[in-house]
């Protein structure tokens, strides 16, 4: 709507395009100080936008205007134009974007009623003004410039420019930040919601302990009435049940056990985490590596594929040398579209894991993981999850002892204050003002305890079940380390043998293929078959580099490294 009210303002899709160009730069400033402060994009917010798209234009008005004014009084040197125009409206320029700006501080800073819903109007008002008018004063004249003279000097498609500048300053570009290994890991590390869920649960068990004393509420009793004799008396009391002191002590100790259980749960999901990012992290790297191999050979069968449609033109080969050619760089386009595909989806999940919305590219220069000392299976005691499975077991054994310490007696302390008009058994006449007091003390017996003694049974019997869930989680590991360990040295050998010898030999297959097939002293399926061959090894090494780099990663896992 904007741009179509420039266009009848101006009578011109150039002149509106240029004016237009303000909405583009202000949103940069409004966008960029929405992200400064913090503040999500709300309705507010695109209010602010849409103010903000209004003012900014405004400034491109003044500045197209005067150029148009000082053209028809007869100037045609368009730098003088530019230059005169902008130093005439210098100041209109910023009176519009500051008077704007400053009106609406108020609302940017407000803390009372109403505040949420004026600072981010305010905040992207402010922003986009201050961006776009900085912008403009430079943008703008520059591309005034460009299309009254250079673009037709030069012969150049205005359309075409206006639509590549309009792109340009429209388009919303997703930038690649590059990271390494480790600031991947720590991002994860404070990022990840999963992660950040196991902490607070950490917390919350933490928060818990301090309800381990679970001392029943004081009971408080008054009475008044004829309780002794015809006359009326009053009989306060205040009573107070607890358990037996070692019963607050066990429930204290299962409450600490289980908070050290959900602080493990948080190292196991940072070693998980860890290991996954770290798989995902070089997968990138294989796939740009192998991306790399698949344009190093298309652009071999490019040449090969011009080479044999000039031969099929001239008459020098067959239809068959021509149709082999596109079939073996059709294969390969297909397979980089197909890599970029999985490119994109492995980029999701470390989007996923580190909870960001940035692509990122990986920095490492080096496509192997650096190799670990191998340590021994005792090692793996150490890991989080075999330490929690031990925690499991520690925690059975304290709720045991704090059922068993409930078949302990519970205790009953009382006082009571009360008063007995009358003559007493000392033949003494008393009135309301004499008081007599009590205490009782008791204790309560679990004369039914079967229901308890079923209680301590099965939590006997669960004891059992989490040591053997211990035993047999070791056994597991260490197993799977085992595995790991074999497969870290089979993909070893097969890394050093490519290394060694069959890397060297595909160079000398690419190179020999090419001379002979120059030379005429093999024919191009011959070729063919040794290109792929050559490519088909450096492929195997790539995959070769892929499968220790998961062995790796996973040693490193399972000792928690």
């Amino acid at each position: 709507l904007i741009f179509l009210l420039l266009y009848f303002a101006f009578s011109s899709v150039k002149q509106g395009l240029l004016i237009y160009s303000a909405i583009p730069l202000s949103a940069i400033g409004g966008i960029f100080l929405l992200a400064l402060r913090g503040m999500p994009f709300s309705i507010s917010a695109g209010i602010g936008f849409i103010a903000l798209f209004g003012v900014a234009v405004l400034n491109g008005i003044v500045l197209i205007s005067e150029y148009n004014r000082i053209k028809k009084d007869g100037e045609t040197d368009l730098k003088q134009i530019v230059l005169q125009g902008t130093k005439h409206r210098l100041r209109p320029v910023l009176m519009t974007a500051f008077v704007a700006s400053l009106g609406f501080l108020p609302m940017a800073l407000s803390n009372g009623a109403g505040a949420e819903v004026q600072r981010p109007l305010a905040t992207v008002v402010i922003g986009g003004l201050l961006i776009a008018t900085f912008l403009t004063l430079f943008v703008l004249p520059v591309l005034y410039i460009l299309f009254e003279k250079g673009i037709k000097s030069k012969g150049i498609n205005k359309g075409a420019v206006v639509t590549i500048i309009a792109f340009i300053l429209t388009s919303n570009v997703t930038a690649q930040t590059p990271i390494s290994l480790q600031a991947a890991v720590d991002t994860a590390f404070k990022n990840n919601l999963s992660l950040k869920n196991d902490k607070l649960n950490a917390e919350y068990h933490k928060k818990l302990q301090g309800s381990g004393v679970d001392i029943p509420q004081t009971s408080v009793t008054g009475e008044y009435g004829q309780i002794n004799s015809f006359y009326k008396d009053t009989k306060f009391g205040v009573s107070q049940s607890i358990k037996f002191p070692s019963v607050y002590l066990k429930q204290k100790s299962v409450l600490n056990e289980e908070w050290k259980s959900s602080v493990l749960n948080v190292a196991i999901k940072q070693n998980d985490l860890k290991k996954n990012v770290t798989q995902v992290f070089y997968e990138l790297i294989y796939l740009e590596e192998k991306k790399k191999l698949l344009q190093h050979i298309d652009s071999v069968y490019v040449v090969f594929l011009k080479n044999a449609e000039m031969r099929f033109n001239k008459g020098e080969s067959n239809i068959l040398e021509k149709t082999t050619a596109e079939t073996q760089r059709g294969q390969v386009n297909q397979q980089l579209k197909q890599l970029e595909q999985d490119y994109s989806i492995v980029q999701l999940q470390l989007k996923l894991l580190l909870n960001s919305s940035n692509d990122f590219v990986p920095t490492e220069k080096s496509k192997k993981i650096e190799v670990v000392s191998i340590a021994d299976t005792s090692i793996i005691k150490q890991h989080p999850l075999i330490t929690q499975l031990k925690q499991q077991e520690q925690i059975g054994i304290s709720k045991f002892k704090l059922e068993r310490s409930k078949l302990l007696p519970d205790l009953f302390i009382s006082y009571n204050n009360m008063s007995m008009r009358g003559f007493g058994a000392d033949a003494n006449l008393y009135n309301a003002s004499t008081r007599f007091q009590s205490a009782q003390v008791g204790i309560g017996l679990p004369l039914f305890f079967g229901s308890q003694k079923s209680k301590i049974s099965a939590l006997k019997i669960n004891k059992d079940v989490a040591e053997n869930n211990y035993l047999a989680g070791l056994k597991s590991l260490q197993s799977e380390y085992q595995q790991a360990l074999l497969s870290y040295k089979k993909n070893l050998q097969a890394v050093a043998y490519f290394e060694d010898t069959a890397l060297k030999n595909a160079d000398i297959i690419l190179t020999t293929a090419n001379k002979q097939f120059s030379n005429g002293d093999i024919n191009y399926l011959e070729w063919v078959l040794l290109i792929n061959q050559s490519v088909s090894i450096q492929s195997d090494y790539l995959d070769a580099v892929k499968g220790l780099n998961q062995s790796i990663i996973q040693l490193n896992a399972l000792t928690n490294k």
